[in-house]
């Protein structure tokens, strides 16, 4: 058997449930890739080593040929710390929620746990979940960033010190991070995860979301967490998808908006993209070249503008008192929040429900709609956290999205290629990015940690 910690979910889950595996040695293996890597990576906002541990050994003891017990049973996951995991510190990178420890999971955490999951520990999260850059680092060129905000879960992951973590995606938090750090992000379609027990930043655009090194992974998370809350309206109401094996689905049309993304993409970008887009074409994938519903540019203002109008709403009794702790992007983003006008607000979420119906029903009428997972390669860490200029279509929308890795390039750094589908077709996209996965080798590779 390879190094433990090299294991996917599913490949993990298949030698315990086979015999050759227990939970307490495979959580004790990322325990030590952890202690190995966490000192140049930071990945990690707490580990619950003890806790984490002790998990383990009873998920081993209880398990049974005779008996259910779930089908993440003995997985260790990471969670996001703007994510409620009863019993450890929830405190979004800001200093003055130090010592918030929730007294209940999340409800996704909840689903995960019910499944047999054991809950590794926190991974950073940018301060409040939005754009100022954290202490964590690109675990393929140090100097370079993770991406945001979900930086802590990409780099766990693209380490080996977790085969799994739970992020969350307001404008490209998960899938951008994903792509930076070389492994795979998944975005479900809006209101299939609830987002009840998790600190806000725009409850229109707030996603829940997966990072795996597996695309087979992201469905069995999916699987776990999907369904209504009464904590989260926008869950109910929804025709879940139909959960099951994973099938592996060539896809036969995509489209593709060229012109659209050639404005605002950096060079290599689109030559990488373009590489992708190539490659689906030489194995007999339809690919059509489309103009874009709307200027890029004139989503990503109407996306910054609800997002700002949001989180000022949600932080506004907290920054009266605590404005000098926020930092720079977040306090930026509540400033100008409380400066639109609802007028503003009201143009920018009708345009936003046209966009909506366009985009899906582009999205319909093939497999996916390809592009770019960032607008560039990954910035010096202390400078950014990069653009979601790319993932704001998918989050302003809600429509379900996927990012796989394409290779990397000058710096050893990753580029990744991303896949928007229609509404609830989360199961039919992973389908079609699983088959990419395997037959075109986009697939995640553990990083060697370097520093140049």
């Amino acid at each position: 058997m390879a190094n433990l910690w090299e294991l996917t979910l599913k490949q993990g889950l298949k030698e315990i449930a086979e015999g050759n595996l227990t939970s307490e040695q495979w959580t004790g293996a990322l325990l030590e890739r952890a202690d190995a890597c966490e000192k140049e990576i930071k990945a990690w906002a707490s580990l619950d080593r003890e806790g984490a541990l002790e998990a383990a050994r009873i998920s081993d003891d209880n398990r049974s040929p005779k008996e259910n017990t779930g089908p993440l049973a003995g997985a260790p996951i990471g969670i996001k710390d703007i994510i409620d995991v009863q019993g450890l510190p929830c405190e979004a990178n800001s200093p003055f929620l130090k010592g918030n420890v929730p007294e209940k999971d999340a409800f996704c955490v909840a689903g995960l746990r019910r499944a047999g999951a054991i809950i590794l520990g926190k991974t950073v999260t940018t301060q409040f979940a939005t754009g100022d850059p954290s202490q964590t680092r690109n675990p393929w060129n140090l100097a370079h960033s993770p991406g945001g905000s979900s930086s802590g879960s990409a780099a766990a992951i693209a380490t080996g010190m977790a085969p799994s973590a739970l992020g969350s995606q307001t404008g490209g938090s998960v899938l951008r991070p994903s792509a930076y750090c070389g492994i795979i992000g998944f975005k479900p379609s809006y209101g299939l995860i609830s987002r009840g027990g998790v600190v806000e930043v725009s409850w229109s655009l707030d996603h829940i979301g997966t990072l795996t090194r597996s695309t087979e992974d992201a469905a069995l998370l999916l699987a776990q967490m999907a369904g209504p809350d009464d904590k989260d309206e926008t869950t109910h109401g929804n025709a879940l998808p139909r959960f099951g094996p994973l099938v592996p689905r060539k896809p036969t049309k995509v489209r593709y908006p060229r012109n659209g993304i050639s404005q605002y993409a950096a060079a290599e970008v689109i030559e990488w993209v373009d590489g992708g887009v190539e490659q689906l074409r030489k194995i007999g994938v339809e690919i059509e070249e489309i103009e874009f519903p709307l200027d890029f540019q004139i989503l990503h203002d109407t996306h910054r503008m609800i997002m700002n109008v949001e989180g000022a709403a949600y932080h506004e009794k907290m920054f009266s008192k605590h404005a000098d702790d926020y930092s720079p992007v977040i306090r930026t983003l509540v400033e100008n929040g409380l400066k639109t006008s609802g007028m503003d607000y009201a143009r920018g979420l009708r345009q936003r429900a046209r966009l909506k119906t366009a985009l899906n029903q582009i999205a319909k009428d093939c497999d996916f709609i390809v592009l770019p997972t960032f607008q560039e390669p990954p910035p010096l860490a202390e400078e950014s956290t990069g653009s979601a200029f790319f993932n704001e279509p998918a989050s302003q929308t809600g429509l379900p999205a996927l990012t796989l890795p394409l290779g990397r390039g000058d710096k050893n750094l990753p580029f990744g290629i991303q896949f928007v589908s229609h509404l609830m077709s989360d199961i039919e996209l992973l389908a079609a990015g699983w088959w990419c996965e395997a037959e075109l080798g986009w697939r995640p590779e553990i990083a060697d940690i370097r520093t140049n």
